[in-house]
C-alpha cells in the first residue's frame, strides 16, 4: 500500500472516530454509529488490496 493511501485511511478513521465520539457525547446515537460502516469499508478495501498483491 502506498504511503499516501495509508495516510488517507488513517486520517479518515481518526476523523470518523472523532465525529462519532462527539456525536455520542451529544446524545445522537445514530450519527455516532457512522464509524462502523467506515471501519467495514476500510477492512474490505485492505483485504482486496492484499489479495491483489498476492
Amino acid at each position: 500500500m502506498s504511503r499516501f493511501l495509508s495516510l488517507f485511511l488513517l486520517i479518515a478513521l481518526l476523523g470518523g472516530l472523532t465525529y462519532s465520539t462527539y456525536s455520542f457525547s451529544q446524545g445522537r446515537f445514530m450519527e455516532g454509529m457512522v464509524i462502523f460502516p467506515l471501519l467495514i469499508a476500510c477492512y474490505l478495501f485492505i483485504m482486496a488490496w492484499q489479495k491483489r498483491q498476492d
